[in-house]
């Protein structure tokens, strides 16, 4: 199964998201607010969600569907078509993080795994990733989940700065992922 570029690791992922401004280093500009206000709607891509207070959200382009980036903490959300078979058993998910591993490895030596489960999002079968590793030179702590649905592979990478990390993925990153749709993409 090929696996996407993304994982936050690419050239391409570090420069859209430089682009959309992230790397603040204001720490007043980093909130982590609950989610509360509609801001993800990409019915082209399937995809919806809930973008947490307070922070920018823009599109993006190409397998790039949004960013949403507040100081140091990042979501990047990626659709990746796929013509093969996608992962639903609990086999097929954990091969399928077996391979996310490999080339997470491969591509970024600084890569530390911390925790990996597949799961459910969104009613969807799907595997979440958290490590460490360096983004743009930088160490962040990631949550990157990549799920399997309507023939695509849609990427969700949240990172911030180890000190901020926990309580950003309470506050935000998992309730982002929560507020999460996945649907036939309109085209």
């Amino acid at each position: 199964m090929r696996r996407p570029a993304s994982f936050a690791l690419t050239a391409a992922a570090v420069a859209a998201l430089a682009v959309a401004g992230c790397g603040s280093d204001s720490p007043t500009s980093t909130t982590t607010a609950a989610v509360q206000v509609p801001g993800g709607a990409y019915p082209a891509q399937g995809i919806s969600f809930t973008a947490p207070t307070g922070w920018t959200v823009d599109s993006g382009k190409g397998a790039l569907v949004a960013t949403a980036q507040a100081g140091q903490a990042t979501v990047a959300v990626w659709r990746y078509p796929r013509t093969q078979k996608l992962p639903k058993s609990q086999a097929e998910l954990k091969a399928a993080r077996d391979a996310l591993l490999k080339a997470a490895r491969k591509r970024d030596v600084t890569f530390e795994q911390i925790k990996t489960a597949p799961t459910t999002i969104a009613g969807k079968p799907a595997v979440q990733i958290r490590a460490r590793q360096h983004i743009a030179g930088q160490p962040r702590t990631i949550r990157s989940t990549h799920i399997y649905a309507n023939g695509a592979e849609i990427v969700i990478d949240a990172y911030a700065d180890a000190d901020s990390f926990r309580k950003t993925d309470a506050e935000v990153f998992r309730p982002l992922l929560r507020s999460l749709h996945v649907t036939k993409p309109r085209s």
